[in-house]
């Protein structure tokens, strides 16, 4: 990886069924950022609990998008999706628990009828 950040996006039924080829997906990519073994597993999961929570606040016939930001070292992830009106994600959980252990960093955006979630996974320096 040199030069610009590549940028990958996916779309897919906001339906659990999908979620397992995202996850093969995130592996992918960020074996692509040179991220260690561990982190890519720490990032798999991380992206699982973000789907996990924000799926059931999905509206009827919604579709997820997930956008992935990769950098020498870095993955930056956002899922994102219709939800229905006042949905907040459980962030007293343990969904949200494991999310925030795994990733460097994830926040929570609810706007204008899109509920998204998006984390931050680094390589730490050796």
């Amino acid at each position: 990886m040199t030069g610009a950040p590549d940028e990958v996006e996916f779309r897919f039924p906001a339906d659990g069924a999908y979620v397992a080829i995202l996850r093969t997906v995130t592996a992918g990519l960020a074996a692509r950022c040179q991220l260690t073994v561990d982190e890519i597993e720490d990032l798999r999961i991380a992206v699982d609990e973000a789907c996990a929570l924000l799926l059931p606040h999905a509206a009827p016939g919604a579709a997820l998008t997930a956008r992935f930001v990769l950098e020498k070292g870095r993955v930056d992830f956002v899922a994102e999706l219709p939800a229905q009106p006042g949905a907040e994600p459980d962030r007293g959980g343990f969904a949200w628990t494991v999310l925030r252990a795994l990733a460097d960093d994830a926040q929570v955006v609810a706007r204008a009828g899109v509920l998204s979630i998006a984390l931050t996974k680094q390589r730490v320096a050796p």
